[in-house]
């Protein structure tokens, strides 16, 4: 395996070591250290170690997207993704956290495992964690089987930093190890896995003995670290509070507020580009605005209130239609409810997109395939050839959502006056809890 860490040059690793030592050095502030088994191995937050990689090195940050990977790096004509992981030393072999299946475990594990087809049960396990890490690979153009995880373990008066390959599990290959009702331990010949039932959790097998270990770093701990805050010296700054994230549903809900079933749409929204088979549009898709968002947050496109303007766009449509009979709407370009903006992709790409319609309901890529590529290709793995097959009628579903653990989109504000939004996958769950959080429950105005 080619080491990522022997890649990156060497005032940056030396910035990234000068961090992991003052992070140590402020362990006191979280942790006993001066009592227990660990009292001598300093403490890091995962989210801190995160935020610390990505800023330090030349890297994509993947750690506010619903990833397979933490970030992505640019070595040499290889695109590879990253898993960042830190954890106690307290043995060369330990098991760690790399996915979790609470969507797709009652229908496709745990029906498995009540039949005691054990085997089975793990190859499912093992074929929805490769789906998303492929997923991923097509959505940010990475190389395949590339992919490194880069992990810190803390030890007594050190931090090490260890690095392996980050693999897709090899199915054909696992084979059962052991088994309880309730843990699952399995291999593929390359790594061991344990699969627990009751979280429905994944776990791997890493290494961190000391012939894996690449560098050690040695870490002072202060009895008092106030006495290292106290030299901070804050600037007087105002604090911009304007909400900088918005979700947009890839799903619908059918029925009453308190009885309703989440469905993606048969003719709309990921499948527009099905109802517009007979116009060949191949491809076309668009994203559903919620008008309770334009209501939340009014002005978050750019400073243009969708709902404040839908009246006199109204009027500027039915006098559009009085001087042209034959027309049914203003085309979205000319109407005055549509923004125009520039999406910044995962993989690092920028595509011209809107958002229009009634209310501001849609966003749409400016070339409507071009972001209907991304969602049905690279994110749903439809194929040219399965798009030009005019009887093709896989239309995506809630099921397809739930497998990928995906159910929403992600967008961020990055820059107000270039006009660039930064567009990510969410993991499920995350839009739900987004309209919870501002005291909304129907997802999307229907049709």
């Amino acid at each position: 395996m080619k080491s990522l860490w022997n890649e990156f040059n060497q005032k940056e690793k030396d910035e990234y070591i000068k961090f992991l030592q003052i992070f140590g050095a402020l362990s006191g502030l979280f942790k006993d250290i001066k009592k227990g088994d660990h009292a001598n191995k300093p403490y890091l937050y995962y989210r801190n170690h995160e935020q610390l990689f990505t800023r330090v090195f030349d890297v994509i940050d993947l750690t506010r997207s619903d990833s397979a990977f933490d970030a992505l790096a640019q070595n040499g004509n290889d695109k590879i993704g990253i898993g960042l992981k830190t954890w106690i030393h307290t043995r060369d072999f330990t098991f760690q956290k790399i996915a979790e299946f609470n969507k797709a475990a009652p229908n496709e594990i745990e029906p498995l495992i009540n039949q005691k087809d054990y085997l089975k049960a793990v190859e499912i396990v093992s074929k929805l964690r490769n789906e998303r890490i492929q997923m991923d690979e097509r959505v940010h153009n990475t190389s395949k089987n590339n992919h490194i995880y880069h992990n810190i373990t803390r030890d007594n008066g050190f931090m090490n930093i260890v690095e392996e390959s980050y693999d897709l599990i090899q199915i054909d290959s696992i084979q059962l190890l052991s088994h309880t009702d309730k843990v699952f331990n399995f291999t593929d010949g390359k790594s061991t896995y344990k699969y627990y039932r009751s979280k429905s959790l994944l776990t791997k097998e890493f290494r961190a003995n000391s012939e894996s270990i690449l560098q050690k770093i040695p870490i002072k701990h202060f009895d008092d670290p106030f006495e290292l805050l106290a030299m901070i010296d804050l600037p007087l700054s105002s604090f911009d509070t304007k909400e900088k994230v918005i979700y947009l549903p890839l799903y619908s809900n059918k029925g009453k507020k308190d009885n309703y079933k989440k469905v993606v749409n048969e003719s709309s929204g990921l499948n527009k580009w099905h109802r517009k088979r007979e116009n060949n549009r191949p491809w076309d898709v668009e994203l559903r605005i919620p008008k309770w968002i334009h209501e939340e947050f009014p002005g978050w496109f750019f400073g243009h209130d969708f709902i404040k303007t839908e009246l006199s766009t109204i009027d500027h449509q039915a006098n559009y239609i009085t001087e042209n009979p034959t027309a049914q709407r203003l085309p979205n370009k000319q109407s005055k409810n549509y923004v125009d903006f520039t999406l910044a992709m995962p993989d690092g790409s920028y595509i011209p997109a809107a958002v229009n319609g009634a209310n501001g309901k849609n966003l749409q890529s400016q070339d409507s395939k071009v972001l209907g590529k991304w969602l049905l290709q690279k994110v749903f793995n439809i194929s040219e050839n399965d798009m030009s097959d005019y009887n093709y009628n896989r239309t995506i579903k809630m099921k397809h959502l739930e497998e990928l653990n995906v159910d929403s989109i992600k967008l961020t504000m990055i820059d107000e006056e270039k006009k660039i939004i930064e567009i990510s996958l969410a993991e499920y769950g995350s839009f739900d809890k987004f309209a919870k959080e501002y005291g909304q429950y129907k997802v999307v105005d229907e049709e």
